[in-house]
């Protein structure tokens, strides 16, 4: 199980949400799912390479709507983890 931070940024505030999949870290680490996967995941809108503001950054941050987003962290998290979590946020 992946556990991922989004960073949003909407005018002048900036926000973290977070979210998970159900898939292996070693699938984000060999880029077989990738950041614009797991910001299509969270926000559900399709992303192409024009959304992109940061081409050349290794993480990239894209226009969706009316915010700027990119991925923060990506972690692994076992199911028991994620179960705490879950009872306290």
């Amino acid at each position: 199980m992946i556990i991922y931070t989004i960073e949003i940024q909407d005018g002048e505030r900036e926000y973290t949400e977070w979210n998970y999949i159900t898939a292996d870290i070693q699938d984000y680490n060999d880029d077989v799912i990738t950041d614009r996967d797991l910001l299509y995941d969270f926000f559900g809108t399709e992303l192409e390479d024009s959304d992109c503001v940061d081409l050349e950054q290794k993480t990239k941050s894209y226009w969706i709507g009316d915010v700027i987003a990119c991925i923060g962290k990506v972690n692994s998290i076992t199911e028991r983890t994620f179960r705490i979590i879950r009872e306290y946020v």
